[in-house]
């Protein structure tokens, strides 16, 4: 995405200043997807969160592992947690499906009653409005949950899928008060000029990182991240990682598949806690900030 755009409602002033910050201030989101997915994604978050420079994170509510993050979240209760809104499940042996039931939704299920592995495939089987009844069950079953719920976004680029699945996501988005997350993923149709405009504006223009990209793993994962922070730009920034640990469970998880797999997650995992990152923040004037500000000043604060 292209760097911060003006929030509608700004009268001139920047989206850093509308957030309470300098006009040249370098924000930054640093967000961990798939919460709830197992138990070492769990713990390698919330330590992250807890303990070094991850601010946001967002729960797959289909997931096996979403009560141990609930109970995680009442002992951290002002964590920044989202919906990662779920209609996907790419493992080879490790899978869920909709909260909604099969027989429900059966667009967007396989005949084994599992999500589609990939985004292409739920994109030509999925019916918008089984797409939107499931979307809303998550989003509701977190909120029934007692989970404080600051934004949205979506496993695998699934809401970005086709301009009417997009154009959904939006609506979702508003209806509900949160601000979600556009970015760029394998798997995105969306073609539609005027529906892009708008969610690229929407809350405010990001400029996104969407971890390090396939040809920099291994070795140079860890390089990428530290230039990211050394380039970045005055603004609202997003950067997005996906934590674990490189150890049995992740590894019968993810086999037979090396990018976004077990390694790579601890490789985020240890970047997220080294204090190198955290100093190249500091010597950069980089400012951390959450999801729960955006949806507060940038989206609720639209109605007041």
């Amino acid at each position: 995405m292209a760097s911060a755009h003006e929030h509608p409602a700004s009268e001139g002033h920047s989206v850093q200043e509308i957030l309470g910050y300098p006009a040249d201030a370098k924000l930054l989101i640093i967000h961990a997807d798939d919460l709830g997915m197992s138990h070492a994604k769990n713990v390698a978050t919330f330590d992250a969160m807890r303990r070094g420079v991850v601010t946001s994170a967002s729960v797959m509510m289909p997931t096996p592992w979403v009560g141990e993050v609930l109970e995680l979240a009442r002992q951290n209760p002002t964590l920044d947690l989202g919906v990662h809104l779920t209609l996907t499940a790419e493992w080879k042996h490790y899978k869920w499906g909709p909260l909604l039931g099969a027989d429900t939704v059966p667009s967007l299920v396989t005949p084994e009653g599992n999500f589609h592995d990939n985004v292409p495939a739920y994109a030509a089987a999925a019916d918008v409005a089984e797409v939107e009844a499931e979307a809303r069950a998550q989003i509701d079953r977190a909120l029934a949950m007692g989970f404080e719920v600051t934004h949205l976004d979506g496993h695998m680029g699934a809401m970005l899928a086709t301009d009417e699945i997009a154009a959904l996501y939006l609506r979702l988005g508003e209806e509900y008060g949160l601000p979600i997350r556009v970015h760029e993923h394998q798997g995105d149709q969306v073609q539609d000029v005027d529906l892009k405009t708008r969610l690229a504006t929407y809350p405010a223009g990001l400029t996104t990182i969407d971890g390090a990209p396939p040809e920099t793993y291994p070795e140079g994962m860890t390089a990428y991240y530290n230039q990211a922070l050394r380039n970045l730009k005055p603004g609202l920034n997003l950067l997005v990682l996906h934590l674990g640990f490189d150890h049995p469970e992740m590894r019968a998880i993810m086999v037979e598949h090396p990018l976004w797999g077990a390694k790579w997650r601890q490789i985020d995992y240890d970047w997220a806690m080294s204090p190198e990152t955290r100093a190249i923040m500091e010597e950069e004037g980089i400012i951390l900030i959450d999801n729960r500000l955006l949806r507060d000043r940038l989206i609720r604060a639209r109605g007041e």
